[in-house]
């Protein structure tokens, strides 16, 4: 027995005497705080996810006869808050252990990509009251997201900013308050989640995020399949789509339902029409 530990001992020793293998060291985002929180909230939550799939020709033919310019991610994030507008409760928070909060404004919260440090990272950024936004309007957010300053009107204003850049146990402390308080979450966060990784992927591809929102939507990448019409095999483009849901508050039939009447908004254009009051 002691023989055995003393040669356990001897080749520890001996790993540890090894050189080290070539590497560089470089110092790891402070700002990186905001996918470890994210990540550590959405793990609170028992999600649902519902993978879908909706034909990408219907699309591209609203967007063509469009005045404006438009981008498939905005039109489909519009289209998204148009059918959140509907049914409210797909994006309901709880409120301590007997109330739910519905918020009148959809502000959808989309995952942009940066240079941080010599690196790329997803910061977020909110779309505020999306149902009462233009698709055209909510792409050109979208696109001066990708190029203002972080912290100066961009992703991630500078109170987040100085907020993940604090150490782990002070977010901790803010974090508790946050999670209880669906005001100040939709201040954070927004009240639900978009992302788009589809443009980086070839063929069928989808990523199932873990989000602390109640419904986050990940859009994939677009491929293409035979499907049959009037008995004859033809080619057709479909983008793959995700739904993630907060199951504590939203069950598989409503969620299949919204997801029905969701692409069927993407097939009407539904993001394109003209503003109401309604909206």
């Amino acid at each position: 027995m002691a023989r055995g530990v003393l040669e356990v001992v001897a080749q520890l020793l001996a790993l540890l005497r090894q050189p080290r293998p070539p590497s560089t060291q470089q110092p790891y985002p402070r700002l990186r705080n905001f996918i470890l929180d994210v990540m550590a909230e959405g793990r609170r939550k028992n999600t649902i996810n519902l993978l879908f799939e909706a034909e990408v020709a219907p699309m591209r033919r609203h967007l063509a006869a469009h005045a404006e310019r438009v981008s498939l991610t905005s039109y489909i994030a519009r289209s998204l808050a148009c059918a959140v507008n509907e049914n409210r409760a797909m994006h309901a928070y709880r409120h301590g252990k007997s109330r739910l909060t519905l918020f009148e404004d959809i502000d959808l919260a989309f995952m942009v990509e940066r240079a941080i440090g010599g690196a790329s990272m997803p910061v977020n950024y909110i779309v505020r009251a999306a149902q009462r936004k233009p698709a055209a309007a909510i792409h050109a957010e979208l696109q001066a997201a990708k190029q203002a300053p972080l912290g100066q009107g961009g992703p991630m204003p500078a109170i987040e900013k100085f907020f993940f850049e604090l150490p782990r146990p002070l977010r901790r402390i803010v974090w508790f308050f946050i999670r209880r308080d669906p005001a100040m979450f939709k201040d954070l966060v927004g009240t639900v989640g978009i992302t788009s990784m589809g443009m980086h992927a070839q063929g069928a591809a989808l990523i199932l995020p873990i989000t602390p929102m109640t419904l986050t939507l990940s859009i994939g990448a677009i491929s293409r399949r035979l499907v049959l019409e009037d008995g004859q095999p033809v080619e057709r483009e479909f983008i793959q789509l995700n739904l993630g849901a907060d199951h504590d508050i939203i069950d598989g039939a409503p969620l299949m339902r919204f997801s029905t009447r969701f692409k069927a908004m993407l097939e009407a254009g539904c993001a394109l029409e003209p503003l109401t009051l309604g909206n």
